[in-house]
């Protein structure tokens, strides 16, 4: 009987503990990896530079929805915490504004959203402007999801109507 392991309180204690703190470890591990990751897409997006492969890839993906009958096509999404104002420019883009502007006043060349967004997006949204805004294209974008209540994920999105009448 001299090969058999006691059964001791303190040792499920122990073998507990120890098994505790080894998945709090591989959880913690997890959390820096996912947190490196995030942190690599950031710079990535705020790097972000067009290149004519970029542009024709997105065009082939437009005129694959456009085929399709789709009338918009989504070509980014990222955290709501890249925006500098964690995605509530985005939230509030198409609510009336609580103090009615001046009609006088100089329209904005950008829409507030933009400036909040990783510095790629103004890279996305000058080509569109240059480009694409006078083909009848839209760039927009929406918080795409809602985890426990708050705004999580951005998208951006180009759209076009669903017939050359401009309607639906």
């Amino acid at each position: 009987m001299s090969d058999r392991q006691t059964l001791s309180v303190a040792g499920m204690f122990a073998d507990r503990d120890a098994r505790r703190r080894r998945e709090r470890e591989a959880e913690e591990q997890l959390r820096r990896k996912q947190d490196e990751e995030l942190a690599a897409f950031k710079k990535r997006l705020d790097e972000f530079q067009l290149t004519q492969h970029g542009i024709d890839l997105a065009m082939e993906k437009i005129r694959r929805a456009f085929d399709r009958g789709e009338t918009e096509l989504m070509f980014a999404s990222f955290p709501s915490s890249f925006c500098t104002d964690d995605g509530r420019s985005v939230l509030n883009a198409g609510a009336p504004p609580i103090v009615k502007p001046d009609k006088n006043a100089p329209k904005p060349e950008v829409p507030d959203w933009i400036n909040t967004m990783p510095k790629g997006a103004r890279v996305v949204y000058d080509y569109w402007k240059a480009n694409m805004e006078p083909g009848g294209f839209k760039l927009s974008a929406r918080v795409i999801n809602f985890p426990d209540g708050k705004p999580g994920d951005v998208g951006l999105f180009f759209s076009w109507p669903k017939d050359l009448s401009g309607e639906g």
